[in-house]
């Protein structure tokens, strides 16, 4: 399915398909592998970003608001206390990346889990009463949520209108959890929000695929699968391009 990935995205490729490919980058290291031993990712507190705007900016008055008086920056100081209480994991619907493959997999010498979602927009999706198990703790996956990024247009805080609301209030968190600066657009960002909070927890998706960065060497890859072969995903090994600067992929034979 070839998805053009303009702002709505997300819910576009929902009219398509009910199944959703999202991907996420790891240096190896104890930090990444302790999870995945464990059967679950890591799912960070927002205050812990390496973005200072993310999760933390003010939401301007429109023209109309400020003839009236209306300031939004109480209501948004108090959706941010809420929001820093969610744990997040980031994905992206994207592999072959080449700057996340640089910026997260530690200049292509660590790897990157391909995961399959239930796409939540979809109208065949069917929420109700599913748990996932992790470590005899029962999970209602209606605790978790994807939400597709907003990127910022020349990076301006943003106003009311930058979002589609129905009920404002109820829903500043969720915008404050989705804008970002536009510099991060080439990311396409789709955030796993969690409302137990950050720590390590089990992911409402399967994992299908895995890759191995180029300059990832043998012996770590075998350590890899080991952790991760339980689950029968794809191998792959990722390579240069003959023919043009990109990464390709290769199916890696056990």
């Amino acid at each position: 399915m070839n998805i053009d990935f303009k702002r709505g995205w997300l819910s576009r490729s929902a009219k398509e398909t009910d199944k959703i490919m999202l991907y996420r980058f790891f240096s190896y290291n104890s930090n990444s592998l302790g999870p995945l031993i464990c059967g679950g990712l890591y799912f960070s507190s927002p205050k812990d970003f390496n973005d200072p705007f993310d999760c933390d900016f003010r939401m301007m008055p429109t023209a109309i608001e400020k003839q009236l008086g209306i300031s939004w920056d109480d209501a948004v100081e108090e959706s941010k206390a809420d929001v820093r209480k969610i744990g997040i994991a980031c994905f992206t619907p994207h592999w072959n990346n080449s700057l996340m493959w640089a910026h997260y997999a530690d200049k292509f010498r660590g790897f990157c889990l391909g995961f399959e979602f239930d796409n939540p927009l979809s109208r065949n999706s069917n929420l109700d009463d599913i748990f996932k198990t992790y470590r005899g703790r029962p999970y209602h996956t209606l605790e978790y949520w994807l939400h597709e990024m907003i990127y910022a247009n020349h990076d301006e805080y943003p106003t009311m209108a930058s979002f589609s609301f129905d009920e404002t209030e109820e829903e500043m968190p969720e915008a404050i959890l989705r804008y970002k600066a536009f510099d991060w657009q080439y990311e396409h960002e789709v955030r796993l929000s969690f409302l137990g909070g950050e720590g390590v927890h089990p992911i409402p998706g399967n994992l299908k695929e895995v890759y191995f960065g180029l300059r990832m060497d043998d012996e770590k890859k075998r350590v890899l699968i080991s952790i991760l072969g339980k689950h029968n995903p794809m191998f792959y090994n990722t390579n240069k391009s003959k023919t043009h600067i990109k990464i390709d992929r290769t199916l890696f034979e056990i």
